[in-house]
């Protein structure tokens, strides 16, 4: 069986606040789910899941403004390098969560169809792209090999 072994150049470790990428995962989670209950809803026109889809944005919301919170406060004790592409796409994905919300916010199908899938969409995408790229610069900046 592999296990994953992580190598650090030069004694360095990744520098942050415990809890802050468990929820930035938890949130782009709540994110993901919204999409697919925004689906759900646009396949069965049941309210509860555009009830859940609204819930579901504003959790991803809360959760997703604590872990920004958590970075900033990494941010000042580590006085780490900052990526700031990285830090400019979950802004954004932050953004287009905060617009599905509004969006959410109206009554019945217009509140899911055309603009509320496609904004979900948009953040899934967005957080997609966020997380290879974060990917990517954690690969450059430590050698984490896989091993035995």
């Amino acid at each position: 069986m592999a296990v994953l072994k992580t190598t650090y150049r030069s004694g360095a470790r990744p520098n942050t606040v415990p809890g802050q990428s468990t929820l930035t995962h938890f949130s782009a989670a709540f994110f993901t789910l919204t999409l697919l209950t925004d689906w759900a809803y646009m396949q069965s026109m049941v309210l509860m899941w555009r009830d859940f889809s609204s819930w579901l944005l504003f959790v991803g919301l809360m959760v997703g403004g604590m872990s920004v919170v958590l970075w900033l406060v990494g941010l000042a004790v580590y006085r780490v390098r900052v990526s700031w592409a990285v830090v400019a796409l979950n802004a954004a994905v932050l953004a287009a969560a905060f617009l599905n919300s509004l969006v959410h916010a109206g009554d019945g199908w217009t509140s899911v169809v055309p603009w509320g899938i496609g904004l979900s969409i948009a953040t899934f995408l967005l957080m997609l792209v966020s997380a290879a790229l974060r990917r990517r610069l954690l690969y450059q900046n430590y050698n984490v090999s896989g091993g035995t």
